[in-house]
């Protein structure tokens, strides 16, 4: 027992103990770090740390790591230049992509059809790593209570999973039918 609170003391205690530097420096990089991702936001638009992509969210991950780094390191000024790299890169990135289908294709993953019609395809659901449990959670979660009334359900290139119904009357439109691409 005096091992676990031991091991529960060394946890919360900063590699060099407390100190009033110490507590005063996170909170002033971590109010420094917050005007810079405001002022990052602002200038780069709101796209800058929305999850649309799973480029997209690995690019949050990575500045997440790096504000992290940021105000338990001994300066902000690294990891903000490499925020502010970051930030750019994904701008660029995003930019490239809105405007051409290739670096979309290179750097997003595609929509995939995971219900078409009312039939699961099993083969895209196996490819995509989706269980029948997690598909039948998201069926759920917009109302549906049989697939058979699902026209569409895809596996989106942020990982959500949409799910069009099949209307009562008429088609769907076929400017939010999932393209053919990734499913």
């Amino acid at each position: 027992m005096e091992l676990l609170w031991n091991v529960f003391i060394d946890l919360l205690t900063p590699e060099n103990g407390w100190s009033v530097r110490l507590v005063v420096r996170i909170i002033l990089s971590t109010a420094l770090l917050f005007g810079y991702i405001v002022v990052l936001a602002r200038t780069f638009g709101s796209r800058t740390f929305a999850t649309f992509t799973s480029y997209d969210f690995l690019t949050n991950v990575a500045a997440g790591s790096l504000v992290a780094s940021a105000i338990l390191g001994k300066s902000i000024v690294e990891s903000s230049l490499s925020l502010l790299v970051l930030v750019g890169v994904q701008a660029s990135v995003s930019a490239v992509s809105a405007r051409s289908k290739r670096a979309r294709e290179f750097f997003d993953n595609g929509p995939v059809v995971l219900v078409e019609r009312g039939q699961i395809r099993r083969e895209a659901m196996r490819r995509a790593r989706i269980s029948d449990a997690i598909l039948h959670e998201q069926l759920r979660q917009a109302g549906v209570n049989s697939v058979d009334g699902v026209a569409f359900a895809v596996l989106e290139s942020g990982g959500r999973i949409s799910v069009l119904q099949t209307p009562e009357q008429g088609t769907i439109s076929r400017a939010v039918q999932p393209e053919r691409g990734g499913s």
